[in-house]
């Protein structure tokens, strides 16, 4: 049997598991012939970046991340908003199942909680039928800047979808969460 290691070496192994007894290094010689050319696939031979869907959803967020960049009140981060207008929208909910409405992980959420109560937006507290759950809600500088960064946001959306009609952006949000829903 043989294996490669780390550096491309062939490795001869004497059995299926490997011991340091039953080791042995061998150099495998690549052929001095010249190999003729594969065929690309089918589908790789008719690709083109330019029109893959997953490339241009990349690169739509990239123009909208900019656009959000500029024109957000009080360098809010797509995060803290996100957190912030789902808050003003729900009330007052425990951490872990804010994360899963903005589909954010554990990890992410607590973060992004924790910038937005340094900075006075939110306050956090035990709840009061399950001690190990943290409840989130909006201080009322929280909820003023929820509101004014929602009227942003419409701004921001405005600009990023401007070349589309009405009813294709209506149509683009309903697909966007078709795929969102799977």
């Amino acid at each position: 049997m043989i294996n490669w290691d780390f550096r491309g070496r062939a490795i001869q192994l004497c059995s299926s598991r490997p011991t340091a007894k039953c080791r042995k290094r061998t150099k495998i010689v690549q052929p001095k012939t010249k190999t003729a050319p594969t065929e690309k696939p089918k589908e790789a031979a008719h690709y083109r970046l330019d029109d893959a869907p997953g490339f241009l959803l990349r690169v739509a967020l990239r123009t909208h991340t900019s656009i959000f960049v500029a024109k957000m009140i009080d360098e809010l981060t797509p995060p803290q908003f996100s957190t912030l207008a789902k808050l003003r929208e729900v009330g007052s909910c425990s951490q872990n199942h804010l994360g899963r409405l903005i589909h954010y992980d554990s990890a992410t959420i607590t973060g992004v909680i924790n910038r937005l109560k340094s900075r006075g937006l939110i306050k956090s507290s035990k709840d009061p039928l399950d001690p190990r759950r943290r409840q989130i809600e909006l201080t009322d500088k929280g909820r003023r800047t929820a509101d004014a960064a929602i009227e942003t946001i419409g701004e921001i959306s405005g600009e990023t979808f401007a070349p589309l009609t009405r009813e294709e952006f209506r149509t683009l949000t309903e697909i966007l969460k078709k795929i969102i829903r799977r």
